[in-house]
């Protein structure tokens, strides 16, 4: 899969920089190709390296997918947004299919997103924030919830087991190991199920009480800083 350009790997420090770098668009996707653009080199394994398109999983039914282009490429895939001011990776582990969207599913609302790889693979952490949760569920089994300030949260869940040092009231930084994919709690197969939440965790349900969204829903973080 084609990966975004090195030097977005510095852009959440480059972004807290007083003076911003020439920015450089991402190109927009271009139907006419099944296969996206060839990849550059591939980086150093166990770190983060956004994806610049996201495909559908094929050989399975995918509830609640995207519109597709031919080859099950995501129409207009927003590898990075923005949420009430802070910039998330929209897949937050590398080279993974969309094996289920957001919303209804199956009479039940499914209020993330899944993603798919295999063998499975390792999951980061979206933004730079707090582990306010990092425990066992029922439902999503292993799970860390992160606060990543102004009111926005993800989740990570059904996770194998959690990298060295995450623990709740840490500090994580962006594209830090969270963990590795798994099949812990009620979950039919090994895969992430990634959550974006808004709201104040302060309140009688806790992460509960959040309301979660779609993140295809927000904008998209156009630019990406070419250097210093």
């Amino acid at each position: 899969m084609t990966r975004l350009i090195p030097a977005f790997l510095m852009l959440f420090m480059a972004a807290a920089c007083a003076s911003s770098p020439a920015p450089t668009r991402v190109g927009a996707y271009n139907p006419r190709f099944e296969e996206p653009p060839p990849s550059p080199p591939m980086p150093v394994p166990g770190t983060l390296q956004p994806n610049a398109y996201l495909q559908v999983c094929g050989g399975m039914t995918v509830s609640n997918s995207p519109v597709a282009y031919p080859g099950g490429w995501v129409e207009d895939f927003k590898p990075i947004i923005v949420v009430n001011g802070v910039v998330l990776v929209t897949v937050p582990t590398n080279d993974a299919c969309l094996s289920s969207g957001f919303g209804i599913r199956g009479g039940t609302f499914h209020e993330g997103i899944d993603l798919t790889h295999r063998p499975a693979g390792p999951v980061y952490a979206a933004a730079p924030g707090r582990i306010i949760e990092a425990r066992m569920s029922s439902g999503y089994g292993l799970q860390v919830l992160i606060d990543h300030g102004n009111g926005v949260y993800t989740r990570y869940a059904h996770l194998a087991y959690l990298d060295p040092g995450v623990a709740t009231g840490r500090e994580i930084d962006y594209g830090r190991p969270v963990g590795m994919m798994g099949q812990t709690g009620n979950a039919q197969a090994i895969h992430l199920h990634y959550e974006i939440l808004t709201g104040n965790y302060h309140n009688p349900k806790g992460s509960k009480g959040l309301q979660v969204r779609d993140p295809f829903s927000f904008p998209a973080y156009d630019y990406l800083f070419a250097g210093s």
